[in-house]
């Protein structure tokens, strides 16, 4: 046999060795996946219901820059301390809305603040011109008083050039400002929480009618109602520049998105929550638009059985209000003084971390919200504390307290707020937040 054949014949067996090795590697690497596969696919199918708070465990976190030092009822007891991966959203061009994980159409809109509008949902006749809902990229919904609630939305990539009523602040809304570095639009507040936000530097960003800021935050005369003010979003940037104001965007922390379809065990077509016999709304998941369509109450019900709903429309639009994500967080309502049934003041301590439950596509699973930087927006984890992704497109965040109920149905789920007990020990002041005055008189 020659040295060249010789080679050739040695190369050859090196590389039918090679080939083996390769497929004994691949063995192995599918053998592991199956495993972890069927470690994922053993999560609970069961949501579980918000932890109750104890009666020394009423106060959360007073730092919310550690939150190793949040409260630790709202969460898992086997829930692991990890530092957090740093984690980008994927696939997205440069231009991207973080909020939505969408390009707006136009880029410039970017170039700014965001703008948080307090739009109210009560008394029902309002829904007959609510405008701009469609057209924000996060919205909040939170208990206020007497069995009602209202929103807080945050426009960015998109404008509404009619977005409201507009009613009154509360002391959640600082929360809002705050992580989303946005201009605040309100018409007017109850003394106490007006001087809580005149106090505090948020003041250059407080928009509430003056008379000289008409437009963009006008009255709409051919309504017969107090709830009547509308703010022009896009109007209202061109004002505070106008003004002198330095609108620029700012440095905004993205929210995690992901182009996959989530594998999360629990399916969640339906996501019902009732605040009051007055409040009480629902979320039912299109697969065609791969979007959640929201119906609210039509009529006040004492029961469950007596609930009837009807399509929520954005009269701006013309189209139902849906969501990509929603998002229901479990937040501790601490009241700030005695009160009665005509006085409901109190904070929704979005500090910390809480329990917090995540629905996109038709899926559910359980989470952690965690703010852990005052000026940005919260973020959503997984239970290893890994970020948790959302579908790319608008998200609703639901505001619950620990005390609520949870049922789950087979392909449902139904979240009963619990209208916050008194409580007689004020809770003290978070650093880093401005102290709230002695409150006054009910506005």
């Amino acid at each position: 046999m020659t040295k060249t054949r010789l080679k050739i014949l040695l190369l050859a067996v090196w590389g039918l060795f090679s080939l083996v090795l390769l497929g004994f590697a691949f063995i192995f690497w599918m053998q592991n996946r199956d495993v972890a596969l069927a470690k994922a696919d053993s999560v609970p199918q069961t949501l579980p219901a918000p932890a109750q708070p104890g009666p020394d465990q009423s106060t959360p976190s007073q730092t919310p820059t550690k939150p190793a030092n949040s409260t630790p009822t709202l969460l898992p007891s086997n829930t692991p301390a990890a530092t957090i991966a740093p984690m980008l959203p994927i696939n997205l061009p440069e231009n991207y809305n973080p909020y939505t994980g969408l390009v707006p159409s136009d880029a410039s809109r970017l170039d700014r603040r965001p703008m948080a509008v307090k739009i109210t949902n009560f008394p029902r006749r309002v829904r007959d011109y609510q405008f701009g809902l469609t057209r924000a990229d996060v919205t909040y919904e939170y208990y206020i008083e007497d069995g009602l609630t209202r929103f807080i939305a945050v426009f960015y990539g998109q404008d509404a050039e009619k977005a409201g009523p507009v009613r009154s602040g509360r002391y959640f809304d600082e929360h809002i400002a705050r992580m989303y570095q946005s201009y605040l639009v309100f018409a007017n507040a109850d003394p106490r929480v007006e001087d809580f936000l005149l106090a505090s530097d948020l003041l250059q960003r407080l928009v509430v009618p003056t008379g000289i800021n008409c437009p963009p935050l006008c009255r709409d005369r051919s309504i017969d109602d107090y709830n009547s003010f509308f703010v022009d979003t896009a109007g209202l940037t061109e004002f505070t520049r106008k003004i002198g104001h330095e609108n620029v965007r700012q440095t905004i922390r993205s929210t995690y998105f992901e182009l996959l379809p989530p594998s999360w065990a629990i399916e969640a077509n339906e996501i019902m929550v009732r605040y009051s016999e007055y409040s009480y709304h629902s979320w039912r998941y299109d697969p065609i638009r791969r979007l959640y369509a929201r119906f609210s109450d039509a009529v006040d019900s004492i029961t469950v059985e007596g609930e009837t709903y009807q399509p929520h429309i954005d009269m701006l639009t013309g189209e139902q209000i849906t969501s990509a994500n929603v998002v229901v967080l479990v937040v501790p309502h601490n009241f700030k003084t005695e009160f009665d049934r005509e006085d409901q003041v109190f904070d929704l301590l979005l500090i910390g971390e809480g329990q917090a439950y995540v629905f996109r596509e038709g899926r559910a699973t359980v989470a952690i919200w965690q703010r852990d930087e005052l000026e940005q927006p919260i973020r959503l984890l997984d239970l290893n504390r890994g970020q948790l992704a959302l579908t790319p497109g608008n998200t609703f965040y639901i505001v619950i307290n620990p005390e609520a109920a949870l049922e789950q149905g087979e392909t449902s789920v139904r979240f009963t707020f619990s209208i916050p007990a008194r409580r007689a020990t004020p809770t003290p002041t978070p650093p880093g937040f401005i102290a709230s005055p002695t409150p006054k008189k009910r506005d």
